[in-house]
């Protein structure tokens, strides 16, 4: 197994039952969303997972997509914004963002180079070029997390866990935001946790309760996307009492 690239992902990963919030880059406006970020922080966010904008985000249910349509797609290329995000955020920032607007178009080699990310969350990119990427990024202090999914084979499971320190595992197949009851992730959490590595539960969680629940059964981290852009869209202090929310209840807890 390699191990754990980020020395902010590493000191973040000792405290254990992690909360990771996903918000998307410069929304609902740029400016505004740099005093988010701090807000977030203040009230306890752990890991910052950052929407890189796009115009085709095919995998994000529709209150996430309709974020990216009303975000400045400037941002793909603006270096000094990114460095802005990076100075007032101290907790590890993972970028997550697609294969075109992100890799395709180089700019996570800028965003690497200038150690603006701690690591990538990249959903539509082959096991052999997240693997690249993670071999390529290593060196530069930056991680990229391995993606499970319920309807991969036990062999492409298991082939993931033998590479990648950090996994997010799906715990349905869909577009996030769907209102699905998630079942069976549990046998594949088990073996997972027979290597040595780290297991963050996505899709489908909106509540405090929830997140314990699984992080109860054994998941190192949760990550929560849908529910943060939803608390988002009522207000900024909606937004920031959910995260003391979950930050209360996660926390407390360690």
């Amino acid at each position: 197994m390699i191990q754990v690239a980020s020395e902010r992902n590493r000191i973040c990963l000792e405290k254990g039952r992690l909360f990771v919030g996903y918000l998307l880059a410069g929304y609902p406006q740029k400016h505004s969303f740099l005093d988010i970020l701090s807000s977030c922080e203040s009230a306890g966010l752990d890991v910052f997972e950052i929407g890189f904008p796009s115009r085709n985000p095919a995998g994000d249910g529709e209150i996430i997509r309709k974020a990216h349509e009303q975000t400045d797609l400037s941002l793909q290329t603006d270096l000094s914004y990114w460095k802005l995000i990076r100075s007032i955020v101290r907790k590890p920032i993972w970028i997550m963002g697609y294969d075109k607007d992100l890799i395709d178009s180089g700019f996570y080699k800028l965003l690497a180079e200038n150690s603006l990310a701690d690591a990538l969350v990249i959903p539509d990119i082959s096991f052999e070029k997240r693997l690249s990427l993670l071999e390529e990024l290593r060196p530069m202090g930056v991680d990229v997390l391995g993606f499970i999914t319920p309807d991969m084979s036990r062999e492409e499971q298991e082939r993931c866990f033998d590479a990648f320190s950090l996994i997010y595992q799906q715990l349905y197949s869909g577009p996030t935001g769907m209102a699905v009851k998630a079942e069976g992730f549990e046998e594949i959490l088990t073996r997972a946790k027979k290597h040595d590595l780290r297991v963050f539960a996505g899709f489908g969680i909106t509540s405090s309760e929830r997140a314990s629940e699984l992080l109860d059964i054994g998941f190192d981290g949760v990550i929560i996307g849908t529910a943060m852009v939803s608390r988002l869209n009522l207000s900024r202090e909606d937004l920031e009492a959910f995260v003391k929310d979950l930050y209360e209840t996660v926390g407390k807890r360690r």
